[in-house]
């Protein structure tokens, strides 16, 4: 009997399980397996947004979910180039390494619907998930769904699930800071970056702005401010660990980043803010701020799931996995750059995780197999959704075998002691290495406290290759076209991955920026030297922008590019056949192959 699929969600997770299927449907079309074809699972996608893309979309509905409207790229291209669809294939010209994500888009979607352009047919869109069981009776789940147009309630049947809704279901907010904020009365806005949109410039242009995070949000948001006029912005980092304390200059001389401080209190009658570093004894007050930005990430939204269907988020993590207490007791870090000042310090309470979660093996929720998850992992989220995705077809259609649940909690518990043996990664997760490491600051001397050191590159580097070493695994036991080496040993295309990686992350924040250079007052991380970005896939080189990034106006192609045509024009019609493939999902009446409705 056909195995039945539900996934939740068409954010880029969902559409590319559905294209991993069309492939496989495809190469048994070609070889004449017309059995296999029959065999292969029926996949059902429910998206509440009105056609695919998720959050990379622009133009979502209220409730849908959100990011934040200036979203260009932080991280190279090349990186989430796929292996049947270059980039020089859908834009017939050499690009800059960051791109905005209206071409993404355009991109993901062109390369999903290449062989088959109604792929997206059997989508429920405008369709959500309002409950997820499990009937251990029938061995089947339990999907209820509602049509937001016409409030149809339904209950489906399936075999299997896959949660694809992506990891910025819901804004994350710190109430404890909006409680201050409030019972202080501020007079300010107060919003979350999800809520920024098309007018972002009236919020901005000419106002002080306070952003509340110190990660990619903040980062993003901040530049964009600059790019629009703003008076100034303090950037509260409460961490003290983030890519804005990772920055080496903010152009225009008008951002200042606050490490580990947070807000304690409103003075001025409601038009300052009272922040303090408890550790450094210090208060100090923002005045005459305007809006309050919290870029404080998102949560996963799993709310529709039982909550025997969902893992646990807030830890601690792997304490009931008995063997990490007996293998902490003569556990040794390899020496690293660290082990100099530090020690050997013993594993504390794992209290995050990063590659690996200890209910979740390879995607499936140990509990219950058949309840799967598309998270994104690592530094290159688009392609390993993809090869996620292909790692979960291979299951479903049994080409893997799943091991029984010892055999997972020891695969799960062997991928964490790799995670603790790399300096960064442990910091993410183990207490005890964390409290170590921040001893460090209070050294001047030491290199964690400088820009662009040597050490701080190697580390760096280190952490980058544990990323592509999974990679690589799941590439070769999915089977997906990509060779990137072994997890022993990382081939020339992964290698170059992970210097463009440094390239275009630490090299573009700690190297190239530096506070009160010549060109520090218009330079962004964006505007790095791109002469050895290239494509593994084609090799083209990645070109610069054509002019200064905070000088770019539209995100076209022709908006950010200063190169000529390269290649053979072929982008114009594959942006032409997305748009009118995306007209098709919202009004049935427009054919993707005509201009006029038949």
């Amino acid at each position: 009997m056909t195995c039945s699929v539900a996934i939740i969600g068409c954010g880029p997770g969902g559409m590319f399980t559905q294209h991993a299927l069309a492939i496989r449907r495809k190469k048994l079309h070609e070889e004449g397996n017309l059995a296999a074809v029959e065999s292969l699972p029926q996949v059902t996608c429910f998206e509440r947004g009105s056609s695919p893309g998720g959050v990379w979309r622009a133009d979502r509905n209220a409730g849908e979910a959100n990011m934040y409207e200036a979203l260009f790229t932080n991280g190279c291209k090349e990186a989430i180039e796929f292996f049947d669809y270059s980039f020089d294939e859908h834009f017939s010209r050499a690009l800059p390494t960051f791109l905005p994500r209206s071409l993404i888009l355009d991109y993901m979607l062109a390369r999903c619907t290449k062989h088959d352009q109604k792929l997206f047919d059997n989508v429920k869109f405008n369709t959500s998930v309002k409950s997820v069981t499990f009937n251990e009776e029938m061995g089947k789940f339990v999907v209820q769904t509602i049509d937001h147009k016409t409030q149809i309630v339904t209950e489906h049947l399936f075999d299997k699930c896959i949660w694809a809704a992506g990891s910025n279901g819901k804004p994350s907010i710190p109430q404890s800071i909006v409680d201050t904020l409030s019972s202080g009365g501020f007079k300010g806005a107060v919003m979350h970056s999800a809520a920024t949109g098309a007018d972002f410039d009236q919020l901005v242009c000419g106002k002080k702005i306070l952003m509340v995070g110190d990660s990619y949000s903040a980062e993003d948001l901040t530049l964009q401010a600059i790019k629009l006029g703003v008076k100034s912005v303090d950037v509260l980092s409460r961490s003290g660990w983030g890519v804005v304390c990772e920055t080496a200059s903010w152009p225009r001389n008008c951002v200042e980043v606050h490490e580990e401080y947070k807000i304690v209190g409103i003075s001025d009658g409601g038009r300052g803010i009272v922040i303090e570093n408890e550790e450094e004894e210090h208060k100090m007050t923002l005045n005459d701020i305007d809006t309050v930005i919290f870029c404080t990430g998102y949560s996963m939204n799993t709310e529709m799931l039982d909550p025997s269907l969902r893992f646990d988020v807030e830890g601690p993590f792997f304490a009931d996995y008995d063997e990490l207490h007996k293998q902490k007791k003569d556990w040794k870090m390899t020496k690293n750059h660290l082990s100099k000042n530090l020690g050997d310090v013993p594993i504390g309470k794992i209290h995050d995780y990063n590659y690996i979660h200890p209910e979740i093996y390879r995607g499936h929720l140990i509990s219950n197999p058949n309840m799967m998850f598309m998270l994104g992992r690592l530094e290159t989220p688009l392609l390993d959704l993809d090869v996620q995705a292909w790692l979960l077809v291979a299951h479903i259609t049994g080409d893997i075998t799943l091991p029984s649940e010892k055999e997972m909690k020891r695969f799960n518990l062997q991928a964490l002691m790799d995670e603790l043996q790399d300096p960064y990664l442990r910091i993410e997760i183990d207490e005890n290495y964390e409290n170590q490491f921040d001893t460090l600051y209070d050294d001047d001397e030491h290199f964690v406290n400088h820009f662009g050191t040597k050490e701080g590159r190697e580390l760096e580097m280190n952490s980058s290759i544990v990323g592509f070493r999974i990679l690589a695994r799941d590439i070769l036991d999915a089977r997906y076209p990509l060779d990137l080496g072994t997890p022993q040993e990382l081939n020339s295309k992964a290698k170059a991955l992970v210097e463009m990686d440094l390239i275009t992350g630490y090299d573009a924040h700690q190297v190239e920026l530096v506070d009160g250079s010549r060109d520090s007052y218009w330079k962004t991380f964006r505007d790095c030297n791109p002469s050895k970005i290239h494509s593994i896939i084609t090799g083209t080189k990645a070109v610069p922008f054509k002019c200064n990034w905070l000088d770019l106006e539209g995100d076209s192609v022709d908006d950010i590019c200063g190169t000529p045509m390269s290649f053979k024009a072929k982008g114009k019609g594959k942006a032409v056949v997305v748009k009118k493939m995306l007209q098709s999902i919202r009004n049935p009446c427009v054919n993707v192959n005509e201009s006029k409705c038949a």
